[in-house]
């Protein structure tokens, strides 16, 4: 990812709208970025990264969400935006943050024509997969903020995993550690439920003391002993049984006896009760034929009040229906004389209406009048705007003629200019091509005076390393000949007079004892792995040295082929850049003459698309003149037309306004219109009263007829309730005692019918039982049912024993059954716990399988930062993985340790000094950088970013660290720093400087453009 222009508004220090263009400072591959404590360097990393992620680089500003600037007015909007290179595509980002703290971003691609993203989520996730780092990502290999530098470098192992997991996705090797301890602890758990469950099983068995191992048939010997037990109380329960059926059926013949007595006694005595009653209900009987002889007559009775009640009602309807005719007869003869007088008033409408007919002739002459007079106006009107443009379109002619004439002076003069700007560009293109043909040649002398300088500095390395190598082995091989004398004195100890040497033989052993001195075991080792590790570093050198002759006679090769094509002749870099400037500023004057002629060209063209607009527009607008002639030979002739007629009306009388005319002919219709509303309405009146009285005499006809039809029928039922007392023999004094007593006949034969019922069924009960009850007596069952109850006890204990044996044995049977099924799972889970079990040794016994994976990836980034950290410390310090830990909690496998050539041991990183801890937390950065940039091909490092740090160097060591970032330089790779260290201002040309003032914020100056020296 390399920034091209960066955007800043209301951002932290940068209320005005600042832009940083970083392509000015791309030339030289590194740029210094200075200025006062607190005037705003860091927040040009923050403007970078808030515009990739929509966060701060560091974390104290990133979660205190304050990066809207505190100078800003309350409606201004926070806007940062980016313009950055991937890969030689160009991307844009923009983010804004309004007053109310809603966020809205816009991403797109420069050479894409698909349409931008405006959704948060979208740009976050399109930007992590164009650059391949996420924040976090980013924030330790592209941008090392200010405070975090030495974060990596001092981490545990269990912070620097977290922080690997993140760069490498080691996420699913810890998976696969988690999912084998799932297993694992899910097969033990399964192992102690097996063990549990088979104990659980043995206790509800009550078989106690009896483990896993012993297998299924542990029950064997309770299952036969309680067999036996069960069929021997099997055999007790069944004479027993027998016993209890032969005193129970002995028993059921007594009670059945007694109860066939106890039946007789109380059929016989119910008999006795009803034959009592027999003769009150006989009575009964009688009262009841004569009650249905009554009740066939009563509805006559009956019939004769209903129609006593109709007869009252309708002569009361008849009285109503005479009273209302004799009022209705009274209004007719009013609603006649008034429908007389409105007939009287006919003549009078008529006349009205010839009135109001010649009235409203006069009005529609008038309103015609009214309208040619409002025509007349509009057409003059019209006829003055008509001359108007008439004038207007004549003026408009002489305009377009004298544009036609400039247009024609304006092209010749355009053609010209981009005659001359063709020329300009076709030598501007030869002149860039020539400065980009010296700039390559610049860099691969620069590059090749670099490795020419460090091939020197790795010779003389060599030669001092040679010599190293000389007194190592001098060391080691003093330290093996006291080893030698060591082991022949031990040997010696354990020698016996008069036995033979295992050596030589000799049975004389003339060594006396004496102490072991001068040998120390550790010292030899250490010996010995100094001279190896001084070999491994002459080894490093010589290959060096071979490869860098190799790059400096290839390097050679190109600078000569290219000098001859420039034909230049100069001897190093310094001489190349002298002429690239020359050929510079040759070229910069040949860019302002070529953007004059093309501003001119510009001018000359935005003046001819004017005019051709404008002659358009003139041509377009005098399309029309023909149509306003003709449209004006139309409206005169219609104004004499009108003009005309005019005249006629006014010659005949008619009057201007018809308002009068209007108002006599309203009130002439008014009147006509109550005339004949009051005609209407006497007619209606007096045809409704005549309808009525007719509907009310058919009326009173009928009802009387109704009313003689009623009376009639009523003479004849009264002659019909007499006859038929007659046919029944029954006097008008019974008929009138028993009268009321009919509604309580159905009551009376339903108590009767009972009666005979229960009668009937209590004798036949009677005489059935007679014969065998007079014949029986009263058995004691007592005794009986004590010798019953006292079996059945005996019988319920033998049971309760049976059934309870027999559940027993079932569940030993079960039991048996379960722990056969048990005692398999158990088997096959214990091969499955054996695989598990190597499997989490392996996995958790020492460094686990993330760690392990992270182990090579961090060894990798340690050869790459070692690179560094030795030519940055003159060869004195090298980091070392550290494999153990001194507390047993802590994860072991990713500490580091530094090792020091001056004092030959290795000790915790946390124990370098400010400068130290700087070089080597900066070593370890770049080596991070360098390896995901090998190792992961979504990830393209075109840029770093360093924060302060640098202020903690010697002379020598920022030198040596300079040095380091220049190799980055050489390898195509952009360097940013920010640091206010005077010796950094002056070696790096490329410069941002960050001023402040109060009230007005922060605001920016770029200056460079010279070689780096």
């Amino acid at each position: 990812m390399k920034p091209l222009e960066l955007k800043m508004k209301n951002f932290l220090g940068f209320k005005e709208e600042t832009t940083v263009n970083f392509k000015l400072l791309y030339e030289d591959k590194i740029f210094l970025i200075t200025g006062p404590t607190g005037a705003g360097k860091t927040s040009i990393f923050d403007a970078v990264c808030y515009a990739l992620y929509g966060e701060g680089s560091g974390e104290v500003r990133t979660k205190a969400k304050c990066f809207r600037s505190q100078l800003a007015d309350e409606k201004d909007e926070m806007e940062v935006s980016l313009l950055f290179e991937v890969r030689g595509r160009q991307y844009f980002v923009k983010r804004i943050e309004n007053a109310r703290g809603l966020n809205k971003a816009y991403f797109t691609k420069m050479d894409d024509d698909a349409e931008a993203l405006v959704k948060i989520k979208e740009v976050n996730q399109e930007i992590e997969s164009i650059i391949g780092l996420n924040l976090d990502q980013f924030k330790k290999i592209v941008m090392i903020p200010q405070g975090e530098f030495r974060e990596f470098l001092t981490a545990g192992t269990k912070d620097k995993s977290e922080i690997l997991k993140k760069l490498f996705a080691t996420e699913q090797y810890e998976k696969i550690q988690l999912l084998i301890k799932e297993r694992f602890d899910e097969k033990k758990g399964v192992e102690k439920d097996l063990v549990t469950r088979f104990s659980e099983i043995l206790r509800e068995a009550q078989v106690e003391n009896r483990d896993i191992e012993l297998g299924k048939d542990v029950l064997n010997e309770a299952l036969e002993k309680e067999q036996k037990e069960l069929n021997a109380l099997k055999t007790e329960k069944a004479s027993k049984d027998q016993e209890v059926k032969l005193i129970e059926q002995e028993l059921l013949l007594g009670q059945k006896e007694n109860e066939e007595l106890e039946n007789y006694l109380v059929a016989k005595k119910r008999h006795e009760e009803l034959r009592s009653q027999k003769r009150v209900y006989d009575k009964k009987e009688q009262e009841l034929k004569l009650l249905r002889k009554i009740s066939g007559i009563t509805h006559i009775e009956t019939q004769m009040e209903s129609l006593i009640k109709e007869i009252q009602g309708k002569e009361g309807e008849n009285q109503r229906l005479l009273l209302e005719l004799r009022k209705i007869s009274e209004q007719l003869v009013r609603q006649e004389r008034s429908l007389q007088d409105a007939n009287r008033n006919a003549e009078e409408v008529d006349n009205l209406k010839e009135t109001r007919t010649r009235i409203l002739d006069l009005v529609d002459k008038s309103r015609r009048l009214k309208e040619v007079s409002q025509k007349i106006s509009v057409f003059d009107a019209e006829l003055n705007k008509l001359k108007e443009q008439m004038n207007h379109y004549s003026k408009k002619e002489q305009q377009l003629k004298q544009m036609l004439e400039e247009e024609e002076q304006v092209r010749k003069g355009l053609a010209e200019s981009n005659l001359e700007a063709e020329k300009l560009k076709s030598s501007q293109k030869e002149q860039q091509n020539y400065l980009k043909e010296l700039g390559n040649l610049f860099k691969k002398m620069e590059k090749m005076e670099l490795l020419q300088s460090n091939l020197i500095q790795v010779d003389r390395e060599l030669h001092l390393t040679e010599k190293e190598l000389e007194q190592k082995e001098s060391n080691l091989a003093e330290e093996s000949r006291k080893k030698s004398g060591h082991f022949a004195l031990i040997l010696r100890q354990n020698l016996q007079d008069d036995v033979p040497c295992p050596v030589c033989g000799s049975l004389d052993h003339p060594l006396g004892f004496k102490e072991i001195q001068g040998f120390d075991e550790e010292r030899f080792l250490k010996a010995e792995e100094e001279k190896k590790r001084v070999e491994r570093r002459l080894s490093e050198l010589h290959a060096s040295i071979k490869n860098l002759k190799a790059n400096i006679h290839d390097l050679h090769e190109e600078v000569e082929e290219l000098r001859q094509e420039l034909k230049i002749e100069t001897v190093n870099a310094a001489m190349t850049f002298k002429i690239g400037q020359e050929e510079k500023q040759k070229f910069m004057l040949g860019e302002k003459r070529l953007a004059e002629c093309l501003n001119k060209v510009n001018g000359l063209s935005t003046k001819d698309l004017a005019l051709k607009d404008l002659i358009k527009s003139l041509q377009q607008e005098l399309q029309n003149k023909d149509n306003v002639a003709e449209q004006y030979e139309k409206s005169r002739s219609a104004l004499l037309d009108l003009s005309g007629e005019q005249r006629g009306l006014l010659e005949s009388g008619v009057p201007k306004e018809p308002l009068g005319l209007i108002s006599k002919a309203e009130e002439i219709e008014k009147r006509v219109q109550s005339l004949y509303n009051s005609a209407l309405e006497a007619k209606n009146a007096y045809d409704k009263s005549r309808q009525y009285e007719e509907n009310l005499k058919g009326k009173e006809s009928t009802l009387r007829e109704t009313l003689e039809q009623s009376r009639a029928k009523y003479a004849e039922l009264k002659q019909h309730l007499l006859e038929r007392l007659q046919q029944e023999a029954l006097s008008v004094e019974v008929y009138n005692a028993y009268r009321d007593q009919v509604s309580q006949m159905d009551t009376m034969d339903q108590e009767i019918q009972e009666f005979y019922q229960a009668y009937n069924k209590s004798k036949g009960v009677f005489d059935v039982l007679k014969d065998r009850g007079e014949t029986l007596q009263f058995k004691s069952l007592e005794p009986i049912q004590k010798i019953l109850q006292n079996l059945l006890q005996e019988q319920k204990v033998l049971q309760d024993q049976v059934e309870a044996k027999s559940i027993l044995l079932h569940g030993l049977t079960r039991a048996h059954e379960r722990l056969g099924r048990l005692y398999d799972e158990y088997l096959e889970n214990k091969k499955v716990l054996a695989l598990y079990q190597d499997l989490y040794d392996t996995a958790y016994l020492g460094m686990n399988f993330e760690t392990f994976v992270q182990s090579y990836y961090f060894e990798g980034i340690l050869l790459r930062a070692n690179a560094r950290l030795r030519k940055m410390s003159e060869g004195r310090y090298q980091l070392k993985r550290r494999n153990e830990t001194e507390s047993r909690r802590e994860k072991i496998g990713l500490g580091l340790n530094v090792f020091d050539e001056y004092s030959g041991r290795e000790r915790d990183v946390q124990s370098l000094s400010g400068g130290e801890s700087f070089k080597a937390s900066l070593s370890l950065a770049l080596g991070l950088s360098d390896f995901i940039e090998s190792h992961k091909g979504s990830v393209n490092l075109e840029t770093i970013f360093i924060d302060e740090g640098f202020g903690s160097l010697d002379q020598d060591s920022l030198e040596n660290a300079l040095s380091c970032l220049m190799e980055l330089n050489v390898s195509g790779r952009i360097v940013g720093i920010i640091s206010h260290v005077t010796e950094l201002k002056d070696r790096i040309p490329g410069k941002i400087e960050v001023r402040t003032t109060p009230g007005n914020g922060s605001a920016i100056k770029i200056t460079g453009g010279t070689k780096w020296n």
